[in-house]
């Protein structure tokens, strides 16, 4: 398995923010991917990472707005 970047449970892993994990979950804005539930603040980076979840995962990727 590749290496991860640590993101918290309440990341949006593309940006940065913390949304509120209970709220984006109400507007649809977490998916799951290899077992894991990501948040997200917007739809926007929700979409980017479901197009390559892999960049966001990188360790060498930082996450900015």
């Amino acid at each position: 398995m590749a290496e991860r970047r640590e993101i918290a449970p309440n990341e949006d892993p593309v940006c940065g923010m913390t949304p509120d994990v209970e709220q984006a979950r109400a507007k649809g804005l977490t998916t799951e991917y290899e077992g894991r539930e990501y948040v997200f603040c917007g739809k926007g980076c929700l979409l980017e990472f479901g197009d390559d979840p892999e960049k966001y995962l990188d360790p060498a990727y930082t996450p900015s707005m």
